[in-house]
């Protein structure tokens, strides 16, 4: 089989090169003693690529209805967006000093082989915004 996803990433490594990240991926909930929900993660070192979000991802992403910093994230692997019904997601990668969550999954080719990523940026631990 061919690997595209490396022949790829070779080539564009000369313009937009690989960078470390971590991906924290969801593996459920615990409650609390006091009825609050804490969400466990398994912490995975991944490889991935960051690109500016294009005017064809913002057609994509135009059903989420979400302001904010967003970025495509190409990475080896799988990932999973939030989906309530099949109670999977909430996969977090941290990159570039931050937190983001990925908001949905806009490419997969296989659990092993490679996917592409729309992630936005997340208000850091419990803070909110006025």
């Amino acid at each position: 089989m061919i690997d595209v996803f490396g022949i790829a990433s070779g080539v564009l490594g000369e313009v937009n090169p690989m960078q470390d990240a971590v991906l924290r991926r969801c593996t459920g909930s615990i409650t609390e003693d006091d009825g609050s929900v804490t969400t466990t993660y398994e912490t995975v070192p991944v490889q991935i690529e960051v690109q500016a979000t294009a005017g064809g991802d913002l057609q994509l992403l135009q059903n989420i209805d979400q302001q904010g910093d967003a970025r495509i994230v190409y990475m080896r692997g799988a990932t999973h967006a939030l989906n309530r019904p099949l109670q999977t997601g909430g996969d977090v990668l941290l990159f570039e000093g931050g937190e983001w969550l990925v908001t949905q999954v806009l490419e997969q080719w296989g659990a092993a082989d490679w996917c592409r990523l729309a992630v936005t940026r997340q208000i850091p631990g419990n803070q909110t915004s006025n």
